[in-house]
């Protein structure tokens, strides 16, 4: 006996010194995010790193990884698999149920850059020509092709070369292709090392209006004037585009509270974001007028609505009015029931009146006959009363206090009755009596 309560006691020690090895392991653990941000030399990437350096700092025991991918289809597919907490996209991307939005981080716009001797003056003119352009399966290769639908130009129609950015540069610079498109924010660094030492010029993509009806994510916009080169000036003139908003986004299911802090380190620590990157400026909330038609994700509205006034307070002007309403509601009901009461006393008043002078009159009246009247009087007033209790003209109270009283009066008027319909005669006494 003494041996199995041994082997218990030991068992509940090893049990209990288990059970806070895990407890420590896991308050001690290290939560890790994976964020995924495109190419390693494009600017979603270099936000990315950017936003994780100073999340990590302000986060201690959670750990943002950003990884490189080959753009927003692939972050996609990373985010529906679980693999990926967030990733920055392009906002024409379709994006399923499985993706929220959190914040939009900066515009894109549509640049065709080609030799300053090329005859190509509008994207029309790519009819004939070789194109570098984005790998399939990123949102620049689905962007290029979308604009080229627009302008009627099919795959056969021209020599589209998808290839990574370095690659696209020095077929650029060494004659092998006659054109290079790319959706990236003006003054990016690639097409600035393309421009800064050949000669190279942006083409106008106008339409931008027509090509947002098929498309709501794209808008009208410009290349600032000299975003590439001061002087001379690349563009030499504020280039109209197409732009569109790049997205932070996040898997729908990630926790809220996980959510929130990230939204909280994109606008709470701004200065810091923008000193490791300048397109972190372009950092805004997506709101109600966005064109971003998908839901975001609930820890982002939560960061988003913290400055909202509540109910209350959206509605105070409108409480305060119904409240002064309802104050003279009120009011003008208690004075409608004062009044009401004062009539009501003055009517039942007047039938207690009548009551005392029936009283009166049976007291001094010797005739039976005006008892009778008395009576019918009594009978009268009662049923008039009755008739006003139904229409509410008084009180259940005030009709109890008069039935009272009305009870007394006929007790008074049938006694006066009795008594003169048979008097009392004195008593005749015998002279004898009379002597004793």
């Amino acid at each position: 006996m003494e041996g199995r309560a041994r082997y218990i006691i030991v068992a509940i020690v090893w049990i209990a010194t288990l059970s806070a090895l895990l407890a420590w392991f896991l308050s001690v653990r290290e939560e890790r995010l994976a964020f995924a941000a495109g190419p390693k030399n494009s600017e979603s990437f270099q936000l990315a790193t950017a936003i994780a350096e100073v999340f990590n700092e302000a986060h201690t025991g959670i750990t943002l990884d950003v990884f490189e991918t080959s753009g927003s289809a692939e972050n996609i597919d990373l985010l529906e698999s679980g693999q990926i907490d967030f990733a920055t996209v392009q906002a024409d991307t379709q994006l399923g149920e499985r993706i929220n939005a959190v914040a939009s981080l900066y515009f894109d716009a549509f640049q065709l850059i080609v030799n300053a001797s090329s005859k190509i003056q509008s994207f029309k003119d790519l009819e004939g020509q070789r194109v570098a352009i984005a790998p399939a399966g990123s949102g620049q290769n689905r962007s290029f092709w979308f604009v080229a639908g627009h302008y009627g130009l099919a795959a056969d129609q021209l020599t589209a070369l998808p290839m990574s950015e370095e690659a696209a540069n020095f077929a650029m610079i060494m004659g092998q292709v006659d054109a290079v498109f790319r959706v990236r924010a003006p003054g990016n660094p690639s097409i600035r090392e393309l421009v800064s030492d050949h000669p190279m010029r942006l083409v106008p993509i106008l339409q931008s209006e027509a090509l947002s009806l098929k498309q709501a994510a794209i808008m009208p916009g410009t290349v600032p004037l000299g975003s590439y080169l001061g002087s001379p000036a690349l563009p030499k003139r504020n280039l109209p585009t197409a732009v569109l908003e790049r997205i932070l986004v996040a898997r729908a299911d990630l926790n809220a509270d996980l959510v929130h802090a990230m939204t909280r380190v994109l606008f709470e620590r701004h200065s810091e974001l923008i000193a490791r990157n300048n397109l972190a400026g372009f950092i805004s909330a997506i709101d109600s007028n966005s064109r971003i038609s998908t839901p975001l994700h609930p820890g982002a509205r939560r960061y988003y609505d913290r400055e909202k006034p509540g109910f209350w307070q959206q509605n105070t002007r409108v409480l305060a009015s119904l409240l002064y309403v309802a104050a003279i509601l009120s009011t003008a009901g208690l004075a409608l029931r004062s009044r009401l009461m004062r009539r009501h006393k003055v009517r039942i008043g007047k039938y207690n009146r009548e009551l005392m002078a029936i009283a009166e009159q049976a007291r001094c009246a010797e005739s039976a006959q005006i008892h009778y009247e008395l009576k019918d009087r009594l009978v009268r007033i009662l049923e008039q009363v009755v008739q006003d209790l139904d229409k509410e003209q008084f009180s259940q109270d005030e009709f109890e206090h008069f039935s009272f009283a009305w009870q007394a009066v006929d007790t008074l008027v049938r006694d006066r009755l009795t008594l003169a319909k048979h008097p009392l005669t004195p008593l005749k006494l015998s002279p004898s009596e009379g002597r004793q």
